[in-house]
């Protein structure tokens, strides 16, 4: 553990912190493009949508849209936010394994409980980082005061 001691506060880094994660893992076989164009069709025919409106909708064209939900293509950003955006979605959505049938069925309410656990699970950590800077705090003061008796 290494401790730096910063104006008013300490900053506590742990060389092997321990690992909390809320991250969905992608499998090595699967390939973020296959990700996206199986949510961007499977988003749009649950939403009824055609190709056509989608591009229309997106700003691309119909082609494009074609090489995308076949995976012969990549999207730049501006594209991802685009279509995102035309399907009623985030952009981290089209590219979650998890968006599929699944999440349709759960609706907004997966990506909402997702959100809310990991913000549950960053203010535990702050809480937890806030108790021991205390403690490391009171104790760097303890020690200073047994220092200073000794002079």
């Amino acid at each position: 553990m290494i401790i730096s001691n910063n104006k008013n506060y300490v900053n506590i880094i742990h060389e092997k912190p321990a690992i909390i994660s809320y991250i969905q893992r992608v499998d090595s076989s699967q390939d973020l493009r296959k990700i996206l164009s199986h949510n961007i069709k499977t988003i749009r025919k649950s939403l009824r949508v055609s190709q056509s409106k989608l591009a229309e909708s997106a700003n691309i064209s119909l082609s494009y849209l074609f090489d995308i939900e076949r995976c012969r293509t990549w999207v730049s950003d501006k594209t991802l936010q685009n279509l995102a955006k035309a399907l009623g979605k985030e952009a981290w959505e089209l590219l979650s394994p998890a968006t599929g049938e699944d999440h349709l069925s759960a609706g907004r309410e997966s990506s909402c409980d997702q959100r809310n656990k990991v913000t549950h699970i960053a203010n535990l950590i702050v809480k937890k980082r806030e108790i021991l800077c205390r403690a490391v705090n009171q104790s760097m003061e303890d020690l200073i005061m047994e220092i200073v008796k000794k002079e």
